[in-house]
């Protein structure tokens, strides 16, 4: 099982038990790693950007890792089914857990989706794994 999925099966679980996930970046390097959990994270693109940034900041201040070789960013988000609306104006979005990694060696990017399901009191029944070619 490759590390990206690790990550995924522990957010999952943490999603599974908590009702919630926290956004949190975890780097890896060719010395070890860190992770940055972001206990605010911006409502617009321009704050998210600027908290990015400080979390990219805070890793490098943590300590060495050394050649930076996994970035993997765990958080919770909105899916939109309609591409002409925001997702957060779309009546049919989709709640979903998010994993987006990049391996820094190859430049290759990846997303993990899982869709949220929740009973009407908002307890977290599953997650469904979302696929798209």
């Amino acid at each position: 099982m490759d590390e990206v999925q690790k990550i995924a099966d522990v957010a999952k679980s943490i999603f599974l038990r908590d009702g919630y996930h926290a956004p949190i970046v975890i780097a890896k390097g060719t010395k070890g790693g860190r992770a940055v959990l972001l206990e605010q994270f911006g409502d617009t693109a321009d704050k998210r950007i600027k908290d990015m940034f400080f979390a990219g900041a805070l890793l490098a201040q943590k300590g060495n890792i050394g050649e930076l070789e996994l970035i993997v960013f765990v958080s919770e988000g909105w899916m939109g089914t309609n591409i002409t609306i925001l997702p957060s104006q779309d009546p049919k979005r989709r709640e979903v857990l998010l994993i987006n990694s990049l391996d820094a060696r190859t430049q290759e990017e990846h997303t993990l989706q899982f869709e949220i399901k929740r009973d009407p009191k908002g307890k977290v029944l599953d997650l469904k794994e979302l696929v798209f070619f």
